[in-house]
C-alpha cells in the first residue's frame, strides 16, 4: 500500500497506510509492529483494499476513517465539515488563555465542531455557543459535542455569523473562517477539493469573511473582549490595518512553522 500511495504522489504514503490499516483491524498504529505476523481475514483484505483505493483517489484520510484527532480529542468528520488542522490548536489555546472564568465565548463557523467542544472540554466553567450557516455541518457538530462532552453542553445555533445573536454579548468571539483565496480553487493539493468549498474559499483574496467578522463583531462583543481569528499567512498586514480602523490592538501569533497564523483584537 505504501508504495502505490507513493507512486501516485501521496505526501504521507507509510503514515497513510499504517492509519488506514489500523483502522480497518481496530488497532493501535504502534500495534502493527507487534501483531505483523498476524494473518489477515479476507473481510479484512477486502476492507483494506477499499480504504486503499479510495486514497489513491487521493479522499482524505480522515474522511475514509471519519475520524480527525484534534486537541487529544477524537472527531468525527465527513464531507460536510473541514477537516480540523493542527495549526488550528493554537486558535484553542489562545481562547483557553484569554476565556476568563464564567465568560461566554462564541465559536463562528464552528464546522465540525472542534473548536467549540476543545475549548468546552478544557474549560467548563466557560459558557460556550457556536454557529454556522450549513445544517449539515451543524448536525456533525452536535454530534461531535454529544459524544466527547454530553448532551447540551455546547450551544450550537443555525445562522451567518452574528446574524443569530443579535443583542447578545460575549467575552470571547474566536473564528477559523474561510480565507484561502476563492482563485486558487481547484489549484492546491487533490486532497482539499473534497472539503467544502465554502469552509475554505473566500472571495475577495479570502479576505471577505475575515473583513466582515472584524467590521460586525462589536455588535456582540464586550467592552474589554477578545476577538481572535485565524488568518492566512499572508493576511497579517491586512488584518492589522482593518483591526485598527475598528479600533481593536491587533497583535498576531505565528504557528509552529513559523507563520502568522492567529491574530488577537482587544477592544
Amino acid at each position: 500500500m505504501t508504495v502505490r500511495f507513493r507512486d501516485v504522489g501521496i505526501l504521507t504514503p507509510a503514515l497513510d497506510a499504517e492509519v488506514l490499516i489500523s483502522s480497518v483491524l481496530d488497532l493501535e498504529r504502534y500495534k502493527l509492529v507487534a501483531d505483523k505476523d498476524r494473518l489477515l481475514t479476507k473481510e479484512e483484505i477486502l476492507a483494506i483494499e477499499k480504504y486503499a483505493k479510495r486514497r489513491l483517489k487521493f479522499e482524505p484520510v480522515a474522511y475514509i476513517t471519519g475520524q480527525k484527532e484534534f486537541y487529544s480529542l477524537e472527531f468525527f468528520v465527513n464531507r460536510d465539515v473541514l477537516i480540523p488542522r493542527p495549526e488550528t490548536e493554537l486558535l484553542v489555546d489562545m481562547a483557553v488563555y484569554w476565556g476568563a472564568h464564567g465568560s461566554r465565548a462564541l465559536d463562528l463557523g464552528t464546522g465540525s465542531g472542534a473548536i467549540a467542544v476543545a475549548l468546552k472540554h478544557s474549560r467548563p466553567d466557560m459558557i460556550v455557543c457556536a454557529s454556522d450557516i450549513s445544517d449539515r455541518a451543524l448536525k456533525v457538530a452536535r454530534k461531535n459535542a454529544k459524544r466527547i462532552l454530553g448532551a447540551r453542553k455546547v450551544s450550537f445555533i443555525a445562522g451567518d455569523l452574528f446574524s443569530p445573536f443579535e443583542g447578545e454579548k460575549f467575552n470571547l468571539i474566536v473564528s477559523n473562517p474561510p480565507y484561502v483565496d476563492a482563485d486558487l480553487k481547484g489549484k492546491l493539493q487533490r486532497d482539499i477539493d473534497f472539503e467544502p468549498p465554502s469552509a475554505l474559499f473566500c472571495s475577495n483574496g479570502g479576505r471577505d469573511i475575515i473583513e466582515r467578522i472584524i467590521e460586525n463583531a462589536h455588535t456582540c462583543l464586550e467592552d474589554h473582549g477578545v476577538l481572535l481569528l485565524e488568518i492566512g499567512s499572508d493576511q497579517q498586514s491586512f488584518v492589522i490595518k482593518k483591526g485598527k480602523k475598528y479600533g481593536y490592538n491587533v497583535s498576531i501569533l505565528n504557528d509552529l512553522s513559523g507563520l502568522p497564523r492567529v491574530a488577537t483584537l482587544k477592544r
